[in-house]
């Protein structure tokens, strides 16, 4: 009878450890917009100083918008590292690409700066209310101090298809649109 027992078990405790675990995309971001050829370097060493992703956007799972307006996080896509710290490589480049500044440093850096730019995310998501497909979208606002004080406060918007699947590409393209958008209206 244990014998039996023993047979029945292996069968069923043989797909315990033969299922393959979860597969989840980690997707990177990075910068992909324009590099401005005029380096006007008027706002002096620029630091990536604060970067900020607004809830429920801030976790490493993916935000997906849904047609009935809930907000999921993708179990299966999920951003290379939190947002955070992901776009912070972003605006870095972004800056440094705009030719507003003279250099731009890090948060981390102990070089004095002039300027200081401060990131807020209040979209990031992967938007999938309409049947025509999915887009990545971005939405910013860029805050730069200098001396303390404000002296810009811009908006940025940008959106990607990403039906083909690609996230990082897409978020890629967005939020890169966004920032170039918000950095050109500097002064």
């Amino acid at each position: 009878m244990k014998k039996l027992f023993a047979l029945m078990l292996v069968p069923a405790l043989a797909g315990c450890f033969t299922a393959s675990p979860i597969l989840v995309a980690h997707w990177p971001v990075e910068y992909v917009g324009p590099v401005s050829a005029v380096r006007s370097g008027k706002l002096g060493i620029g630091r990536a100083s604060q970067v900020v992703v607004r809830a429920p956007y801030n976790a490493e799972g993916i935000s997906v918008l849904r047609a009935n307006g809930t907000v999921e996080h993708d179990a299966y896509n999920e951003f290379a590292a939190l947002p955070s710290a992901l776009l912070r490589g972003a605006l870095l480049d972004a800056m440094a690409a705009s030719g507003k500044f003279k250099t731009v440093v890090n948060s981390s850096s102990a070089a004095i700066s002039s300027t200081s730019v401060e990131l807020m995310v209040t979209n990031l998501a992967l938007d999938c209310r309409t049947k025509d497909g999915r887009r990545a979208v971005v939405s910013i606002i860029l805050r730069v101090l200098k001396s303390g004080e404000i002296v810009g406060l811009e908006k940025g918007e940008g959106s990607a298809d990403a039906s083909d699947g690609n996230y990082g590409a897409a978020f890629s393209k967005a939020l890169s649109s966004a920032l170039s958008e918000a950095l050109t209206r500097l002064p």
